[in-house]
């Protein structure tokens, strides 16, 4: 995939920490989006050391154990 396809986010987005009262809300379906797109960003250019590959197994691990919230 091509990275600059992919739709900006403004950066002050990406260092947001949810209000404690919005700890246990579901996230939008925008917010997800948001957090895919940065993710994706970031895999693609290896950010913080860690390949495409390796951040898709994490991301899955990640799924699977939320998945029973």
């Amino acid at each position: 995939m091509d990275a600059s396809k992919l739709k900006s986010v403004p950066a002050k987005e990406t260092a947001e920490v949810a209000a404690p009262d919005d700890e246990y809300r579901e996230p939008t379906k925008e917010e997800l989006l948001d957090e895919l797109r940065i993710a994706l960003r970031e895999a693609i250019a290896g950010h913080k050391g860690q390949d495409a590959m390796e951040f898709l197994d994490e991301l899955e691990r990640e799924a699977m154990l939320n998945a029973d919230h």
